[in-house]
């Protein structure tokens, strides 16, 4: 009695192992069409902290829906020749693109406007991360990759960044040839390729472990006062703050005589009456009047996003399957962030 006890458990426990298992690979194939994303290749020396795997492909639909195409240098490019005269755009992942269709983000819509042959006059190098302070540190590795470069788009969603983090804006990450998407690549163990192979066969997991730190970001009380806090930015603007941003763009602008633009788009927030409101710490008049003095450009979205909200209804960030006013930038955003660079560029 007590072996067939045993043998019924051990026949249930199997089944529900294999129900499980057959779950599993079923939800794992289906994110193949969901969610799969690019492998990721860090580098220390480079003009970001990072590649993706060159040559590959991978599928972004939880904000909105992208198939991304990764070229032979491990960025997020049509694959074309690089022309003689192009500009290169620097960011976090609202450059990168992650949840744009390719030829949506606003650096393939630029590379049309200021273009009509089919070489490549706006190459991206957006990479999730590579928020302002971190594309400025990587300014010798933009430089020193890209040296015939016309010009470097500098994005950023905020000008939250305090004194303190203006000066340590300078401290740069140095630039190593050999650090070519390529060479990282032939240098991987066979055992660091098979955990590549690994993760691109089991996207599910790699999704598991996304939402599992949005579940834990969204337990964390949101405040704007942590990036927004008048009382904070007052006493920084009475301070050393107008100083550090000069010396700021005095340092960019002693690494180079190309022309640079500091792309700004501001995060947006839906108020209770409907109104669209652009979340800022007051920083604006600051860059306007100092950049100008370095010839640097800066160019301010919030203007045009307002407009766009005011006239048209249209909200910059959010997808259809994501709240309106939150995340990335969705297309009607990309366009008019390509729209405003191309005036400046021409």
């Amino acid at each position: 009695m007590l072996m067939h006890k045993l043998s019924r458990l051990i026949k249930q426990i199997s089944g529900w192992a294999a129900a499980a298992l057959i779950a599993f690979v079923i939800c794992d194939i289906a994110c193949f069409a969901v969610y799969d994303p690019c492998h990721e290749l860090s580098r220390e020396h480079g003009s970001n902290t990072g590649f993706l795997l060159p040559d590959s492909f991978g599928v972004y639909g939880l904000e909105g829906y992208c198939i991304a195409g990764i070229d032979q240098r491990g960025y997020v490019n049509r694959r074309a020749e690089l022309a003689d005269d192009y500009y290169v755009v620097a960011g976090a992942s609202h450059t990168e693109g992650l949840f744009i269709p390719q030829k949506k983000r606003y650096s393939d819509l630029l590379n049309d406007k200021i273009a009509s042959d089919d070489k490549l006059h706006v190459i991206n190098i957006g990479k999730s991360g590579n928020y302002f302070s971190v594309v400025l540190q990587h300014l010798d590795g933009i430089l020193g990759e890209f040296p015939d470069a016309k010009g470097i788009i500098i994005e950023t969603d905020s000008l939250a960044y305090d004194t303190k983090a203006l000066y340590d804006s300078m401290a740069q990450a140095g630039y190593d040839p050999s650090e070519t998407a390529e060479n990282i690549v032939n240098s991987l163990s066979m055992r660091q390729k098979a955990v590549i192979k690994a993760k691109q066969a089991l996207p599910l997991l790699r999704l598991w472990h996304k939402q599992y730190y949005t579940y834990i970001e969204s337990k964390q009380e949101k405040t704007e006062s942590g990036l927004l806090d008048p009382v904070f930015w007052q006493s920084e603007y009475e301070g050393g703050f107008e100083t550090g941003l000069s010396d700021l763009m005095a340092f960019i602008r002693s690494k180079t005589d190309k022309q640079v633009i500091i792309l700004y788009h501001p995060a947006v927030t839906l108020d209770a009456d409907g109104k669209m409101r652009a979340l800022t710490n007051n920083a604006e008049p600051y860059y306007e009047r100092i950049c100008p003095m370095y010839d640097i450009d800066f160019v301010d979205m919030t203007a045009s996003f307002n407009a766009a909200y005011e006239n048209e209804h249209i909200i910059p960030y959010g997808f259809a399957n994501t709240t309106p006013g939150d995340g990335h930038i969705n297309e009607k955003g990309h366009e008019m962030i390509a729209e405003e660079l191309a005036k400046v560029i021409r």
